[in-house]
Order: C-alpha cells, then sequence, then structure tokens
C-alpha cells in the first residue's frame, strides 16, 4: 500500500520494489461510499451503493477535477483499475483507508500486488512474506501480517562495539552470529585473450537464514575473501575487537580510538562488511 498522490512512487515501486517497467500502472483500493466523486461509474452505480468492482475487476475514468490529486493510480489515459471497498466486506481495510482519508482528504490508497522477487507470484505464507519483505531492502517500510506489524531492524554500530552509558559505564558489546550453518562454493570465470587471469567468485548458502530462496539455491554472492572470513568467525563467541586481534597488530586490550590509521581502516572495511551481512540476514547481533 501507498499513498496515490505521489506521483513519483509509479517509478519508484516499479524499479524498485517491484523491478518491472517503469511505466507500468497500480490500481487504488477506495472507500465504496466516496467511489462515485472520484470516478465516472456510470448511472446505474448508485444502486449498488457505488460498490461497483470489490475484486478490482473494472476499469473506470477518474474524473478530471481529480486527477492531478492521485496520479500515482491515473493512467495516461485517465482510467484507473477500480477496487472498492465497503466495511461488509473488509472491516479492518476500510477503517485503514477511513484513517488515510480523515488525515489526507483522499479516500483511497495504492494497492498493488505483494511480490518484490523476480519471477515469483504473489506471497501466500508468512514465511514468504518476511522473506519478500526482508529482500525488498528497505523500499517497503513495514509488514503488516494480522495483529503484527513488522519493521527491519537497522544495523546497530553502537551495539555491536559497545557504547558508554550516562553512568560512564560501558555497555557490553554484542558478538555477532551466523543465521545457521554455512556452504561455501566457488566459480571461476576466464577469458579468451592471451593471459591466464581467473576471475573467482565466492558464493555462500545458509539455509536457515530468513531470507534464503530454494528457488535459486540460496546462493549469496560474498564481496571478497574478507567476507567470507569474517561470515566465518561469527559464531556468537567472538566480538568485533577479537575479530580485530585476528586480522590486524592491535592487541587485545587497545581500544579502538587508539588503533592506527591502517587498522582504523581495516576495521571500517569489518565493520561495512558486517553490516552487509546483517542486511541480508546470513548474520544478528
Amino acid at each position: 500500500l501507498a499513498d496515490p498522490r505521489k506521483k513519483g512512487l509509479v517509478r519508484f515501486i516499479n524499479e524498485f520494489v517491484k523491478k518491472r517497467e517503469s511505466f507500468r500502472p497500480f490500481a487504488p483500493s477506495a472507500l465504496a461510499e466516496y467511489a462515485g466523486d472520484w470516478f465516472d461509474l456510470g448511472e446505474h452505480a448508485e444502486a449498488s451503493g457505488y460498490n461497483v468492482s470489490p475484486y478490482m475487476s473494472i476499469t473506470a475514468q477518474v474524473k478530471e477535477s481529480k486527477r492531478d490529486l492521485i496520479p500515482a493510480v491515473t493512467h495516461v489515459d485517465g482510467s484507473s483499475r477500480l477496487q472498492t471497498v465497503t466495511p461488509e466486506a473488509e472491516p479492518f481495510y476500510h477503517r485503514l483507508i477511513s484513517a488515510f482519508y480523515k488525515a489526507t482528504g483522499v479516500p483511497m490508497v495504492l494497492n498493488t500486488s505483494f511480490n518484490t522477487l523476480k519471477s515469483e507470484p504473489i506471497v501466500e505464507t508468512p514465511r514468504n512474506a518476511i522473506r519478500s519483505f526482508l529482500s525488498s531492502m528497505g523500499t517497503i517500510e513495514m509488514l503488516v501480517m494480522g495483529d503484527y506489524v513488522i519493521k527491519r531492524k537497522p544495523a546497530d554500530i553502537r551495539k555491536l562495539l559497545g557504547e558508554e552509558q550516562k553512568s560512564g559505564l560501558m555497555t557490553r558489546p554484542s558478538f555477532p552470529k551466523r543465521a545457521g550453518s554455512a556452504n561455501y562454493k566457488t566459480t571461476f570465470s576466464a577469458s579468451l585473450g592471451d593471459g591466464e587471469d581467473l576471475d573467482p567468485v565466492t558464493l555462500v548458502q545458509i539455509p536457515d537464514r530468513p531470507m534464503h530462496n530454494e528457488k535459486d539455491g540460496g546462493w549469496f554472492e560474498l564481496l571478497d575473501d574478507l567476507e567470507g572470513q569474517l561470515l566465518g568467525v561469527c559464531d556468537g563467541s567472538v566480538g568485533v575487537s577479537d575479530i580485530m586481534t585476528q586480522f590486524a597488530a592491535m592487541e587485545e586490550e587497545e581500544n579502538f580510538e587508539k588503533i592506527s590509521e591502517q587498522d582504523q581502516i581495516l576495521l571500517e572495511n569489518i565493520l561495512r562488511r558486517l553490516v552487509r551481512l546483517y542486511e541480508h540476514t546470513l548474520i544478528s547481533w
């Protein structure tokens, strides 16, 4: 669901959420009792309480005076594939749209099918919904399933490193942990030129991670050897300072603020990769 008043959402949802052609249109879910004020529904619509399209089965023309108000659900020819919503058929959805209407004066929301993964149909199970939501990488702000509201939890670097409280005490740093057992494989590609350079690509598969996709084997491409090594040591028993002692000249008791410039660059690279692994649900902390 999205705000139908924002024209830029058409390109944004198509390109970054749905990953399809940018011109594809979107449909509105409108309160049935106000549908006649916004769409040309014909002379018989009033008899049905304007509930003319509960299953998004008809295309109606948006009234010319309203088109500029709802550009995200108005196609270039002024048409819109309308869904009408009544409190009897969809009480929760009707209340949600009514709240939006009260806040904005627009009695509808943009409604599109929930599928963010290429070549996959609309989600059918809670697990599929969560995987699809997480795979949107933040382009979808929240997921609602029944009474649950689910949001992405951002990577908390301060929690990972440990932070100083107002009392002056330090919070114990968190230890990153893999989502489960990991399988690795490396592939190579060689050019037909005179050189013998091989381009290795390392992939990892963790079937227990929330974003694991059985349809493509669930293989995730790692950035480099460092990222693969970090994933290997993230067993929940070591923190960033322990990891740094393995990869740098940093002493175990050294503070992050006192390390050398070279080790500081390494620390930034390690944190960047840990955040990436976190965002793709391969690790957590």
